[in-house]
């Protein structure tokens, strides 16, 4: 990866990070005196799904701020489990990336035990 890639990925990444934060910030929570148990329960579904955006939110930042770390190593746009480049495109479209498409698949199709891959459960595949 040349320098001036790697800058325009570190833009890509700040400005996503900035984004993320102020999406963070911003108070989702409402107000839950209602007229009746119907709005009620409208209201509290509605406080549910703001959690969870808010944890995806969380996650997201996690996930920048540590791709921002690792472009000042060596190991930015080397995949975790083969050591191949991971490829300029993979990078450019999702930076924080750290596995090649070849072995994200790998990791999705490779078989479940309650919800964790067979090798995280303990289990021998």
């Amino acid at each position: 990866m040349t320098e001036s890639q790697r800058r325009e990925i570190e833009r890509h990444l700040e400005d996503t990070l900035a984004a993320l934060r102020v999406q963070a910030h911003m108070d989702s929570t409402g107000d839950l005196c209602c007229a009746d148990e119907n709005e009620f329960a409208s209201r509290l579904s509605e406080m549910r799904l703001s959690v969870a955006l808010q944890a995806r939110v969380n996650v997201q930042i996690r996930e920048t701020e540590e791709a921002l770390r690792r472009l000042d190593v060596a190991d930015f746009g080397t995949c975790r489990e083969c050591g191949e480049d991971i490829p300029l495109q993979r990078l450019k479209a999702n930076p924080t990336t750290t596995l090649c498409v070849h072995c994200r698949q790998e990791r999705d199709n490779a078989p479940r035990h309650m919800g964790m891959p067979v090798a995280q459960a303990g289990l021998r595949a």
